[in-house]
């Protein structure tokens, strides 16, 4: 795959992974992840164990949801570049997973691996489908290789190839209808939270650690794509930014508004940046759909 000549269309090729890539595998975890972890300030080695964590959780939780899904390693020359992770189902092509060293991003190589996708796609007639993380700069690069958004669960984004010449025709949240103001009582739904948008509150931690944060949005949840019916019900995400120190851990935390009481919700960190630590709380109350007795006596 690939054509010769400068380093933006240096060949690659991929084979499947074996047992003796690991080592590679966790490092280019880390090359990818590590910028996400450093405005913790953690010691090396405390850094090193919790990105070796989240490579053996991110590897546990795709063998569980794609057990089929083949791994491929990207070499470029001798050197092992990235991979690849695709599961190639009966009704869908899907993408699990891109990964790219850094010296190889921004040179063409991770476009040109998913063009391959997107025309053995087309060839086979089955949907190309992939998710990626709400800001992450790669779906501009989807977009233009002709996919578009299919909706979202607050958190990932959910995407289709559908050809270059539909790569504008993007999904949109519908538009708010403006709605008569009336008070909202404290409790854990999405239509209180909603309520926090744009406001501070403040947290403790487990440890004593109190933090102010700015709750970013309250992204309403959406059925998974395929598998068993479910009814959403009230599921949401809660998306907070605090400081870049101190960091809440993974926990409970007491959380108190501005007005009202305060309330215990299990929240994490789940990004960095030279402007804080995002935290999320989601709230999934999604449940199989009952079947529908008329449906079930006929």
């Amino acid at each position: 795959m690939g054509s010769g000549g400068t380093f933006e269309a240096m060949d690659f090729v991929l084979s499947l992974a074996k047992p003796d890539d690991d080592a590679f595998l966790a490092k280019l975890f880390s090359d990818v992840h590590a910028a996400e972890f450093a405005p913790l300030g953690l010691p090396e080695a405390a850094l090193v164990q919790l990105l070796n964590m989240q490579f053996r959780g991110q590897r546990g939780s795709y063998a569980a949801q794609f057990p089929k899904a083949v791994n491929e390693i990207l070499w470029i020359g001798p050197a092992r570049a990235g991979r690849i992770l695709v599961n190639d189902g009966e009704d869908e092509l899907r993408l699990v997973d891109i990964a790219l060293l850094t010296p190889y991003r921004g040179q063409g190589v991770g476009g040109r691996v998913v063009q391959g996708l997107c025309e053995r796609a087309s060839t086979s007639g089955l949907p190309l489908r992939l998710s990626v993380r709400f800001g992450n700069p790669a779906e501009r690069l989807y977009e233009r290789l002709g996919f578009v958004r299919t909706g979202s669960d607050g958190i990932n984004v959910a995407m289709e190839f559908r050809g270059p010449s539909r790569s504008r025709q993007i999904f949109s949240p519908e538009p708010a209808t403006v709605e008569e103001k009336r008070e909202v009582g404290q409790d854990f739904t999405g239509e209180y939270f909603r309520t926090w948008t744009g406001r501070s509150v403040k947290a403790r931690g487990v440890e004593g650690i109190e933090v102010n944060l700015l709750v970013e949005a309250v992204r309403m949840l959406s059925a998974p794509n395929g598998g068993a019916k479910v009814d959403v019900g009230d599921s949401f995400v809660v998306i907070f930014r605090g400081p870049v120190s101190p960091v809440l851990a993974t926990a409970c935390v007491e959380i108190t508004p501005s007005t009202g009481h305060a309330m215990s919700i299990f929240l994490g960190p789940t990004g960095a940046s030279p402007e804080g630590i995002q935290y999320e709380a989601v709230f999934n109350r999604m449940r199989p759909r009952r079947s529908d007795p008329e449906s079930d006596a006929s």
